[in-house]
Order: C-alpha cells, then sequence, then structure tokens
C-alpha cells in the first residue's frame, strides 16, 4: 500500500516532445531569440519555460501561435506557470493563452503551478479564470479524478492549500477510488497540511479502495510510517477503516 495515492505527474511528464514551430526559419521570427531543447521542442516554449518574457512577446508579435501544444499536450502557459515564471504566464494570458487548456493527461497549467509551490502563478491563473476543480480528464489511472488541491496537498504545499480553499476548490472531492486530497497528505506525511484540510472542513474518515482494500487517511499515514501525522490525525478524531 505504500505511496498508494500519489499519482506520477511531475511537471518532467510535460517537458517530453519533438515538435517545431518553424521559428529558426521563419523571416518573422528573425529579430526573436529561436534557442530549443530536448525538452521544449519549439521556441515560444522554451522561452515561457525559462522565464524569458521580452523573447515570448517577441515571439508572439511575429505570429507565434500563443495556443500551440507539443505532443504531449504541454502549453506554452504550462511551461511558464509550472516553472514559476508569474510575469510570463501573465503575457501569454493577455495574448489569448487559453488558462483551463490540458494536455494528454488532463493536467492543466493549474495544477502544474500549484504542485510545484508556485503561489504567484496559481493566484494569477485562478483570478484569470483557471477552474479550481477541474479533474483529470484523459482517463488514465494516475489522471482520472484527480484535482489540483489533491496534487498541492500531497506536495505538501500548505500555502497554495489554503489558497485554492479559498477560491473554492472542493476539499472533499474524491477519485473514482474515494481517494481525497487528506489522503494525498497523509500519504506524504504532511502534517500541517493535513491539519489545514481538518480545519477546513475535511472528511477525516473518508475512505478510499484498492485492490479490495480499504483505507482512511489514518491508515496511509501508519502505513506511512508518519508517526507525526498519525498523532494529529488520532487527536482530531480519525479512525481505522478496519
Amino acid at each position: 500500500m505504500k505511496k498508494l495515492l500519489l499519482p506520477a505527474l511531475l511537471l518532467a511528464t510535460l517537458l517530453t516532445a519533438c515538435a517545431t514551430n518553424g521559428a529558426a526559419q521563419n523571416p518573422a521570427f528573425s529579430s526573436c531569440n529561436t534557442t530549443t531543447d530536448k525538452t521544449a521542442p519549439t521556441s515560444l516554449l522554451y522561452s515561457a519555460g525559462t522565464g524569458n518574457t521580452a523573447n515570448v512577446r517577441c515571439l508572439l508579435d511575429a505570429g507565434a501561435d500563443v495556443n500551440a501544444a507539443e505532443r504531449n499536450g504541454g502549453t506554452a502557459l504550462m511551461f511558464a506557470a509550472g516553472s514559476g515564471h508569474t510575469d510570463t504566464a501573465r503575457l501569454l494570458i493577455d495574448k489569448g493563452a487559453n488558462v483551463n487548456a490540458t494536455d494528454k493527461d488532463g493536467a492543466t497549467a493549474l495544477l502544474f503551478a500549484a504542485g510545484r509551490g508556485h503561489t504567484d502563478a496559481t493566484r494569477l491563473l485562478i483570478e484569470r479564470g483557471a477552474n479550481v476543480n477541474a479533474t483529470g480528464v484523459s482517463g488514465k489511472a494516475q489522471a482520472a479524478g484527480f484535482t489540483v488541491l489533491m496534487f498541492a496537498a500531497g506536495e505538501g504545499r500548505t500555502d497554495i492549500v489554503r489558497l485554492l480553499i479559498e477560491k473554492g476548490a472542493n476539499v472533499n472531492a474524491t477519485r473514482d477510488n474515494g481517494a481525497t486530497a487528506l489522503m494525498f497528505a497523509a500519504d506524504q506525511g504532511h502534517t500541517d497540511t493535513a491539519r489545514l484540510l481538518i480545519e477546513k472542513g475535511a472528511n477525516i474518515n473518508a475512505v478510499a479502495t484498492r485492490d479490495g482494500k480499504t483505507a482512511t487517511a489514518l491508515d496511509i499515514a501508519r502505513i506511512n510510517g508518519h508517526t507525526d501525522t498519525v498523532q494529529m490525525l488520532r487527536a482530531a478524531g480519525a479512525k481505522s477503516a478496519n
């Protein structure tokens, strides 16, 4: 049951592709930096991911498609927000970037910003219309029903968890197996995050099921050896599923 809940949604999965945007060949881009690399196969993605706002503007003014995506569905906004480049993300949105675009796993720019602890970028995206309750839409096991709050909780981003809840994130949203954000926090031993979720109304005794086995947040924390989290949960009234 070790690592029962935490999926493999990391920024590295977003940054793989083999596409080009033609910038290096198009004379309209001659005044822009057209650098790319294996993780950012277009100059727009590369500039967004490195926070080169001036070059992003140059590329967009020259005709780059603000919503172009690499083969896994990653957009410039995901690259910028996932790397914490708030000014770059703001420019992209101002230029028409789809704030709720999803990659092939159903992940959004907000998920990457929140999961990687970029508070300013997270706040910007929410202010500009990002769906705080968006879930994985691909149907893949790692993404189905997986929310931004779950990702932030599993990464121990307590301040971002607070922000998401204040902005309307459902603290008791569940994946198809019943897993909640509180369970993600417990799975990784993020005691402060788990405490905040409980304070904000998380169901402390919700039950998740996998491979015929049931578990609560308390069970998950105990199985993974997170003593401090176990003690906090018990003090708050948590019970075992068995």
